[in-house]
């Protein structure tokens, strides 16, 4: 398996066990460390799992959620997962012990999507996009950083999406549902995206 931060050109596989000689954005340095303590752990979870784990995690560094935020009060910062229990798994690992801005990570599993409250970053696991678009709906104008693994997840309103290709794990952001949350996004980070655009204001424009 390979990561592969979008628009860079190197290429960092499982043979990495020596540290690259220059990475040219913090999300990378970041992610890539983490990739580097998961093949240590890859008998614990699949690898995969634990890069979009890292990746989730490196997420909450590059995103601004609004100051008067309810979310911040006592829950810490909360990573809610709904459907992917070996995601929710690798997130535990990734996060245990960790900080961001003084508030501690905590992941929550989600049964259903009736109380997203305390959730600052949704991660809907599942491919159904029609089912998806519902899910989305029910928090389209909410400071939630939402994030899925699923084709056309952005294209539908959600902000950050997983995508594997040739075997690397890649993201796409759609800065306009973000925009519609409340959320700004990093520069560094949208450079390292693919940027997509909400399907509905593709369509009016043809």
């Amino acid at each position: 398996m390979t990561v592969e931060c979008p628009g860079h050109p190197r290429r960092y596989s499982r043979s990495i066990g020596r540290a690259p000689r220059l990475v040219p954005a913090v999300l990378c340095a970041l992610a890539l460390a983490f990739l580097q303590r998961a093949v240590a752990q890859e008998s614990a979870s699949p690898l995969e799992y634990q890069v979009k784990a890292a990746f989730l995690f490196n997420f909450a560094k590059f995103v601004e959620w609004p100051s008067d935020n309810p979310r911040d009060a006592e829950d810490g910062f909360v990573i809610c997962v709904f459907e992917d229990e070996s995601l929710a798994q690798a997130l535990d690992q990734a996060v245990s012990g960790k900080t961001v801005e003084g508030r501690v990570f905590r992941v929550r599993r989600l049964q259903n999507l009736d109380d997203t409250r305390s959730c600052r970053m949704l991660y809907l696991g599942g491919s159904d996009t029609s089912r998806l678009v519902a899910l989305l709906k029910s928090v389209r104008t909410t400071a939630v950083l939402t994030v899925g693994n699923a084709p056309g997840f952005t294209r539908q309103g959600g902000i950050i999406n997983f995508i594997m290709q040739d075997n690397r794990v890649r993201f796409e952001i759609n800065p306009e549902a973000a925009d519609r949350a409340g959320l700004r996004i990093s520069s560094k980070l949208l450079q390292l995206a693919t940027i997509v655009r909400d399907a509905a204001n593709l369509e009016h424009e043809r």
